[in-house]
């Protein structure tokens, strides 16, 4: 998560950068929840290309997912956004979004056997590309992980001299709120979220505190209400509900297949 120029107080428009998209390739760059316009897409889109192309004798133009990263930070620095938030794309050790030096605060959820090619087969190798996000005096989060990748996380936050690498528990502040799908590994995530906004709020304004016995309607509303296109959707069209998830792991298939066990029951 990393925070631009001097803003300070709440932030007012917060960019996101993720991957992959579902329909539409602006679904990657966001501002305010909201994909970026054609209109502005296209502007950036080119104001970059043009550049390179002006370049060519001395830069190659970047490969995909490093042209929308380059393109990312383009939108968000012309469109002035208070706070970015960056996902990955692989790994993280060498990932394109990766270049950030101080980034407010950087979280790891749970770790899994994806991307082998390109990290390694086992757990433990895929922890060592991921905790690559990790910074000299940057807070760090991270869900509880097995074993193996735990102890890799954390000498690489020692060996970084990360300013703080907590694991995030069960927050108690949760019970009220309406998760989606109501399971273990997604109040993980949201714990893990929490912490992760809390921390990059104070650093944008030391005045804001934390409450320790609810949250700020703002996360709730925020929990309650987000639609994440293709991950645990339930769409209803007449008399004919689907449901839909991308799921492209071992342990993501268990979860979606655990969801739509859990949904179909409820009918």
């Amino acid at each position: 998560m990393h925070q631009w120029g001097k803003s300070h107080d709440t932030p007012k428009n917060i960019g996101l950068f993720t991957s992959p998209h579902l329909i539409a390739v602006r679904e990657r760059i966001r501002i305010n929840s909201s994909p970026i316009s054609r209109e502005l897409f296209a502007k950036y889109f080119f104001e970059i290309w043009d550049k390179l192309e002006a370049a060519a004798d001395v830069l190659e133009k970047p490969v995909y997912f490093r042209y929308l990263t380059l393109l990312s930070f383009h939108v968000f620095i012309q469109e002035k956004v208070d706070v970015a938030i960056y996902e990955v794309g692989v790994g993280g050790e060498y990932d394109s979004t990766n270049i950030v030096d101080h980034p407010a605060v950087t979280g790891i959820s749970t770790l899994g056997i994806d991307h082998t090619f390109t990290l390694g087969e086992t757990v433990d190798k895929i922890a060592w590309h991921k905790a690559g996000i990790l910074k000299r005096d940057v807070p760090a989060f991270t869900v509880k992980q097995v074993s193996e990748a735990m102890e890799v996380v954390e000498k690489r936050a020692e060996e970084r001299g990360v300013k703080s690498l907590t694991v995030v528990e069960r927050d108690k502040r949760l019970d009220e709120v309406k998760i989606r799908p109501d399971a273990p590994f997604q109040r993980g995530n949201v714990g893990l979220a929490v912490k992760l906004a809390e921390t990059a709020l104070q650093k944008i304004d030391p005045r804001f505190e934390p409450s320790k016995d609810a949250l700020p309607k703002e996360f709730v509303d925020g929990l309650e209400q987000v639609v994440w296109r293709g991950r645990c959707e339930k769409k209803v069209e007449g008399d004919v509900t689907w449901y839909l998830d991308g799921a492209h792991t071992a342990d993501s298939i268990v979860v979606a297949a655990k969801w739509f066990g859990d949904e179909v029951s409820k009918r």
